[in-house]
């Protein structure tokens, strides 16, 4: 091969294994939803993003628990740098847990305007060798997966097409494109999982 060939090569390639470093070295800096409760099965929330305040609101058919960032609520979003590494971790405690098991039932999330990119949070979904999943109608990607409270890997997390699985799974999913709801069933029971709900800051 010509030496010059072969070194503006070797340097393009320099150049974008850098670039790539720097992109995942850089987490996106995300407006988390400030929850409240609405009544048994239903919560609403504000994530402030740069264009304004964003309404956010969750329905299901069940919630396990949850957390609203109370002074005594276990932050269960410690130990979650490699999980949370694409966001950070979630600010503040708050949290919507879930057990699933019904096929049909539906989850949703609901904004009260059209959000781009906006991101979850996922705490604990599943077990090593009991896979939970969360089938969405939108079609998640994994930003990030690794060791959370309570533990973790960094394959813990996957999706195939439109479904996320996790063993043990922490992390953070993406939904690419701007959105004004996401729905979810969750087929498979799970003591417990939950979610925090976010979207990039700058919008």
């Amino acid at each position: 091969m010509n030496i010059r060939r072969f070194l503006a090569r070797a340097t393009a390639l320099l150049g974008l294994a850098t670039c790539a470093v720097i992109a995942q070295a850089d987490p996106i800096v995300t407006a988390w939803t400030d929850w409240k409760k609405d009544g048994a099965t239903a919560m609403s929330g504000t994530m402030m993003l740069a264009s304004g305040a964003v309404k956010v609101k969750f329905s299901a058919p069940t919630i396990y628990f949850d957390q609203i960032g109370e002074e005594f609520d276990r932050d269960y979003w410690t130990y979650g740098d490699t999980a949370y590494a694409a966001t950070g971790r979630p600010v503040g405690k708050d949290l919507i847990g879930f057990i699933g098991g019904t096929a049909d039932a539906q989850y949703r999330i609901t904004f009260s305007r059209p959000v781009t990119d906006p991101v979850f949070a996922i705490l604990s979904l599943g077990r090593a060798g009991l896979p939970a999943r969360y089938v969405f109608k939108q079609t998640p990607v994994v930003l990030s997966s690794g060791t959370g409270y309570y533990g973790g890997c960094a394959d813990c997390l996957t999706v195939s097409r439109k479904t996320l699985s996790g063993t043990e799974g922490h992390g953070i999913v993406q939904f690419v494109g701007t959105y004004k709801s996401i729905t979810w069933t969750e087929p498979d029971a799970e003591n417990w999982h939950g979610i925090q709900v976010g979207a990039p800051i700058d919008q």
